[in-house]
């Protein structure tokens, strides 16, 4: 019997089950048992089943009556949901900064963005290029007036930036990403709203695409040898 309980946060236990989901640590369809997860992080079943909770927001799992918490699978309708819910809101806030007064963090925004294709086409590291991604993101969060669009978003998205590493990993990507984000900016800059919408569409499509093969290459594998568990 464990004679302390480690204090951890439900966010905590989520954001590094959610990376251990990225691993393939836990396969799509495969089985989170509360217990299991308790013992791992060394605390009480009770942040475990909030941070399950929080992750079946986020789409990434399913709890079913009586069977418990499941990772997500692409076949599940919850996990397209909330990828669409994040793809419409996202393409509303573009569309309404491509019609916003100018300001400096609009400018800001459209900088960032066009930035992205010449740092892809030097073969910018990926860790320096999500690190752009992420700057470019934070920056049109940043020059939106659209306060509460942008909480919904950002209370959607972390389980899905778990995918984030391995889906900018390669050049061939990157620069594609890079030039998607291109049209964003340049979209926004000359004040087209529906070119900005399809712009950020298209990266959230990208993206599910990624994920989408990624699941079911998961899903075709065997179960991951014994002992492989989320870093703590």
């Amino acid at each position: 019997m464990r004679n302390e309980l480690t204090r951890v946060s439900a966010l905590a236990i989520a954001q590094r089950t959610a990376k251990a989901i990225e691993r393939g640590v836990y396969p799509p369809a495969s089985r989170l048992k509360e217990q299991e997860l308790a013992e791992l992080f060394n605390c009480s079943r009770a942040p475990v089943r909030e941070a399950l909770r929080i992750l079946e927001s986020q789409g990434l799992v399913v709890i079913e009556p009586m069977k418990g918490a499941r990772v997500a699978s692409i076949d599940d309708e919850s996990f397209y949901e909330v990828f669409l819910i994040r793809r419409a809101l996202s393409g509303l806030l573009v569309e309404q900064l491509a019609i916003a007064p100018d300001s400096a963090p609009r400018n800001k925004f459209i900088a960032a963005a066009n930035s992205l294709e010449v740092l892809a086409e030097t073969g910018v590291s990926q860790h320096a290029f999500a690190e752009a991604v992420n700057k470019a993101i934070g920056a049109l969060a940043k020059a939106s007036s659209m306060n509460r669009t942008i909480q919904l978003v950002q209370s959607l998205t972390f389980g899905h930036q778990a995918f984030q590493a391995e889906f900018l990993s390669t050049d061939r990507r990157r620069l594609t990403i890079a030039r998607t984000w291109r049209k964003l900016g340049q979209a926004v800059e000359a004040r087209q709203p529906k070119a900005a919408r399809a712009a950020v569409e298209k990266l959230f499509d990208l993206a599910f695409r990624f994920v989408a093969v990624w699941m079911k290459t998961q899903q075709a594998t065997e179960q991951p040898p014994a002992g492989r568990r989320p870093r703590r």
